[in-house]
């Protein structure tokens, strides 16, 4: 069965586009500060990120999952045609802003290279992100971070008895809970590695 999770997180970081576009850049370091993230390495030679992440199912049984992502980066503008687009659906007063902006995508590999898995209960998931940074006139950086999250996961008795829909209805709420948990947890991380003085954290699951 193949569970999703889904989670959007704003945060306003007290350091300009630059800095904040070269921690958020920094992809290891970044993900270690995900409190579900026990090892993430580069592989050189795909130009891709393996993640593994350690959690817990509804009955407390261990799971791991792995991810393989490739990073990508590109500078935009608020009057260019993906600027537009993201500036009528995520901004609500764009006067904050200078118009520039800086986008890194976690683009999911499926072609990925084979591993040695840590337990059998390991599973590999799909995970896709955005993270929209733009510069604020008060030289404070505006981030907008999304991301989506899949895995297939084998039912085990006696979980496989209930009805299709409804377990995957709680399945896919406590994934989003778990990820609305590890966002808050990760960009308070962030605040504190850059020093906030005035941080401010939205955080929701599960929308789109």
């Amino acid at each position: 069965m193949e569970v999703v999770g889904k989670s959007k997180a704003h945060v306003v970081l007290d350091s300009c586009l630059h800095e904040s576009g070269l921690y958020f850049a920094d992809h290891e370091k970044l993900l270690k500060c995900n409190p579900y993230c026990s090892n993430v390495k580069y592989i050189v030679d795909r130009d891709i990120f393996q993640w593994i992440f350690e959690v817990s199912d509804p009955r407390s049984n261990p799971i791991v999952a792995v991810f393989f992502v490739r990073q990508h980066e590109e500078n935009f503008s608020l009057d260019d045609s993906y600027g537009q687009i993201f500036a009528a659906e995520r901004i609500k007063n764009r006067e904050h802003y200078n118009g520039k902006g800086k986008r890194i995508r976690w683009e999911a590999v499926h072609d990925h290279p084979p591993f040695e898995k840590p337990s059998t209960n390991t599973f590999v998931g799909r995970a896709s992100s955005e993270i929209c940074l733009l510069h604020q006139h008060d030289n404070k950086t505006s981030v907008y971070f999304d991301t989506d999250i899949s895995l297939d996961f084998q039912i085990s008795f006696p979980l496989n008895l209930m009805p299709e829909g409804i377990l995957k209805f709680m399945s896919d709420a406590i994934m989003s809970q778990i990820m609305q948990q590890a966002t808050e947890s990760m960009l308070c991380q962030v605040q504190s590695d850059i020093c906030c003085t005035c941080p401010e954290l939205a955080v929701e699951a599960g929308t789109k």
